[in-house]
């Protein structure tokens, strides 16, 4: 019974120190990277969806590597279609680090944003550019196996009326 009150008075009071959305966005603007971190990691596990823009400017800031990925990791975790999509993109594209890529990347396949045009320019920017590393081409096979090339598309269309027809 004692630890049974012990553990509850410990939420409770644990409760109480937990921050607010507002106080975790503005912990994101926090120089100490630990501190933004912890904001970003806490606002992706709420999925506070006001958080997105701020996240975003995050994963595309000039921030420590940790700090962007928890930017794109907290993205993900909140996945909203249609802007988070399209941040993730551009993070893709801008940033020369390939963990903060990967995990946007994962950011991306975690929100299954399958009908965005921008889903599809993230992943064959990477079959350009990110090649080398097999952790960003095994994520881009595993987002392509969720759906195809264009051309694929358009051959599998073409082939669909001769199959038909045995």
């Amino acid at each position: 019974m004692k630890k049974l009150l012990a553990l509850t008075f410990c939420i409770s009071f644990g409760a109480l120190w937990a921050k607010s959305t507002d106080e975790n966005i503005a912990d994101l603007k926090s120089t100490d990277d630990a501190v933004a971190i912890k904001a970003a990691q806490d606002l992706g596990v709420d999925g506070a969806k006001k958080a997105i823009e701020p996240l975003g400017e995050l994963v595309k800031s000039n921030r420590s590597t940790g700090v962007r990925i928890a930017a794109a990791s907290a993205l993900g975790r909140i996945a909203e279609k249609g802007r988070s999509t399209t941040i993730l993109k551009e993070a893709i594209e801008a940033d020369q680090d390939n963990q903060v890529v990967y995990t946007s990347l994962l950011a991306l396949m975690n929100i299954a944003d399958i009908g965005n045009p921008d889903l599809v320019k993230a992943v064959e920017y990477c079959e350009a550019n990110k090649k080398a590393d097999p952790y960003i081409s095994d994520i881009v096979e595993r987002l392509r196996k969720k759906f195809p090339k264009s051309e694929q598309k358009a051959e599998e269309k073409k082939e669909q009326p001769a199959d038909a027809a045995k």
